[in-house]
């Protein structure tokens, strides 16, 4: 046909033909390219529905049969590789997969049907004028076919057609599978949450489903436990009340396996179980007896400064005291020990402990540092240092455990040394010196003692100065402390005669290593005969006789001033009365009953003073009576002299103050108050020199 015109194939335009075969081509792989994302689109939806199924089938698989930490883990990661392995077919179809442009073609042709068979048409057309096998002219003729063909096709219109219709209602149903999985995650309480934390951490703290909901009250959140301390766990149990629980404490850092201890109910809906020696950091949970029902897990950590429990404190006196040694509790409060006495301090500690100190300070010596560490073979919480006491100071005392933990307490105690007093020692028989009768037996006894022991006592008499044999003696029994020396004196024995003296003292040793020796004062006796006893038995009663006298006398005087200082405040009374003009109708009485009493006093008195002038013997026997008689003989003067100044004073008064029956004037009054004031202090001054020179001699 074409020939027929006279046109040869070669000269027919070829660029217009390319072009809209090659656009009629495009536009079907367009369409297959939007059919295959169209395609992966669609499968991913329908991945996604199952996946999002498979969700709370898993969350409720684990609600009925608990799974442990692996099965979770294995259903979270097998949900995301299900999501990842779908997302990558996904994708894979989108981006690789292409169907046949004839199956596009047929595609598009049974979606729009104006098309006929066209696109089917054009693209057989199109494969023949690509064979081989064809003859030129009916390619030819063919590829005009196919270019005219798609010149006809509207060719934007097609690659839509490719959609999938479906699509639109495959993402409502997704995304309405997804927006139920997250309303009912978010607004389905406390236990979906948990049930999605079980599954996102599959290794985390979070218990299961259970009816029942277990809380650990006791120890609380970040509480501590001292080491090698006890603790109470309590759990309270709410919702279906479980008939028992169990603790399960689990040491965080290795060592021992789990522990597992019942708990007891109180009662009302609480348990508790009791921790003893805690010597590690343990993570605690309570579960039923089926494990069904767990509660979260609650860390209990250490506390790991050592603590400083029970002390002692071992006192080892010297072995010379023949003490025991003692060990006594300990409560760092002040220490008394005897100079020499080894301390041992016992200190025990929650921790096991390392090498502490105990600093000895004393005034004027340096500070010393004892070792306080473990003892060979003894228990690791326990640390020993010894000292010997040598002077008083004061301890202060460091514990450190075997990490290099020191403790916060650091406790002192002071101590006091004493030192071994020497050996008291007296004479107790006789009592003093004295006289003895010759020809008599007299009782000696010897009495000593110390705070630690005696070692020996001894008596040493002499007559004349001449010392005999020493009498010796030493504490038997188990009393070391207290000895009494008895000996009888006979001085026919002995060869004493009268006007002998006979010296006696005695001297005590104590058991200390370096002794002390105690003598006593030197005792002496007078040997006299019978009838020079006699006499002095005569003299002591003419003394004690004498002496009676003489305590009269002196007591009188003491009334006598204490009847003047009566007179004294009546007239001070009276003088204030008449300074206030006032009972002036009582006055006049008062005052001449104070002035009669006055003058009855100084009568009194008088006569005293000529009794102590005249007292006392015309012949006096001993020497001190001529002592008394003199001093007597001065205070009477005195007396006389004060007496004559206070009738002065009283008749000057009474001149100055108006006639009876007219009441005394004020100054008067005033005047003879001053008199007695004044001679009762004359009369007191007296009295003190009495005391002073007349009654102590006589005592």
């Amino acid at each position: 046909m074409l020939a027929v015109a006279g046109v040869s194939p070669e000269e027919l335009p070829m660029k217009p033909k390319a072009t809209s075969r090659a656009k009629v081509l495009d536009v079907l792989r367009q369409a297959s390219a939007l059919h295959s994302g169209e395609r992966a689109t669609m499968f991913l939806l329908r991945s996604l529905i199952w996946i999002v199924a498979a969700v709370p089938v898993l969350l409720l698989s684990d609600v009925l049969f608990h799974f442990s930490e692996i099965p979770r883990l294995a259903g979270s990661l097998g949900l995301a590789l299900a999501f990842l392995t779908c997302a990558g077919i996904a994708i894979s179809i989108a981006t690789f997969a292409r169907p046949p442009l004839l199956r596009i073609a047929r595609l598009l042709e049974s979606r729009n049907p104006a098309l006929g068979s066209k696109l089917v048409n054009i693209l057989q057309l199109d494969a023949d004028s690509q064979s081989e096998t064809v003859a030129p002219l009916t390619r030819d003729l063919a590829r005009q076919a196919v270019e005219d063909a798609g010149f006809a096709l509207d060719l934007p219109s097609l690659p839509p057609l490719a959609r999938e219709p479906r699509l639109p209602r495959q993402g409502i149903r997704a995304f309405l599978c997804v927006a139920a999985l997250v309303l009912v995650s978010l607004f389905g309480g406390q236990h979906v949450r948990q049930q999605w934390l079980r599954f996102l951490d599959p290794y985390g703290d979070h218990p299961p489903f259970s009816l029942t909901h277990l809380e650990i009250l006791q120890p609380t959140v970040g509480e501590t436990v001292l080491y090698d301390g006890s603790r109470t766990i309590e759990v309270r149990a709410s919702g279906h009340q479980p008939r028992e629980l169990f603790l399960v404490a689990r040491a965080t850092e290795g060592g021992t396996t789990d522990l597992t201890l019942p708990m007891s109910a109180r009662g009302d809906g609480t348990f508790v179980a009791h921790l003893e020696n805690i010597r590690q950091p343990l993570e605690l949970t309570a579960r039923t007896a089926d494990g069904s029902t767990r509660s979260l897990h609650r860390l209990l950590n250490l506390v790991l400064t050592p603590q400083l429990g029970p002390a002692f404190v071992r006192l080892e006196p010297p072995a010379y005291t023949g003490l025991p040694a003692r060990e006594t509790p300990f409560r760092f409060s002040s220490l008394q020990a005897l100079e020499g006495t080894r301390i041992t301090f016992r200190l025990q500690s929650n921790r096991p402990l390392g090498t502490g100190s105990i600093s000895f300070e004393s005034e004027g010596s340096p500070v010393d540092k004892i070792p306080l560490g473990q003892a060979s073979g003894g228990p690791a919480e326990t640390a020993v240092a010894s000292v010997t006491v040598a002077r008083s100071g004061r301890f202060t005392f460091s514990l450190v455990d075997v990490a290099g933990n020191p403790a916060v307490q650091q406790p002192t105690a002071s101590l006091t040394m004493t030192r071994d007093l020497p050996p008291a020692i007296a004479i107790t028989s006789p009592e003093k010196d004295a006289m003895v009768v010759e020809g008599l037996s007299i009782p000696i006894t010897v009495d000593a003692g110390d705070d630690y022991g005696l070692s020996a006592v001894r008596l040493h008499i002499g007559i004349n100065d001449k010392f005999q044999p020493v009498e010796s003696g030493a504490p038997e029994g188990l009393d070391k402390h207290r000895h009494r020396l008895t000996h009888s004196l006979d001085l026919v024995k002995l060869g004493a005669h009268p006007g002998d003296q006979i010296t006696l003292f005695a001297e005590a040793i104590d058991t200390r290593p370096d002794p002390q020796l105690t003598r006593t004062a030197i005792r002496r006796l007078g040997v006299i005969t019978e009838q020079e006893y006699n006499d002095k038995i005569r003299e002591q009663a003419d003394v004690a006789m004498i002496a009676g006298k003489y305590e009269r006398l002196l007591q009188d005087f003491e009334k006598q001033i204490a009847e003047q200082r009566r007179i004294e405040n009546k007239l001070k009374e009276l003088s204030e009365a008449a300074k206030k003009d006032g009972r002036k109708d009582t006055l006049l009485p008062e005052f001449s009953m104070a002035l009669s009493d006055q003058l009855d006093l100084n009568r009194t008195l008088e006569r005293l003073a000529n009794e102590m002038s005249d007292f006392g013997r015309d012949h006096p026997v001993y020497d001190f009576e001529k002592d008394l008689e003199e001093k007597l003989q001065q205070q009477a003067q005195e007396i006389r002299k004060s007496v004559e100044q206070a009738n002065a004073d009283i008749e000057k008064a009474v001149e100055e103050g108006p006639p009876p029956p007219e009441p005394p004037s004020p100054k008067a009054v005033e005047d003879l108050a001053t008199a007695a004031r004044e001679q009762r202090e004359r009369l007191q001054g007296g009295s003190d020199r009495a005391n002073e020179e007349i009654r102590k001699p006589l005592e």
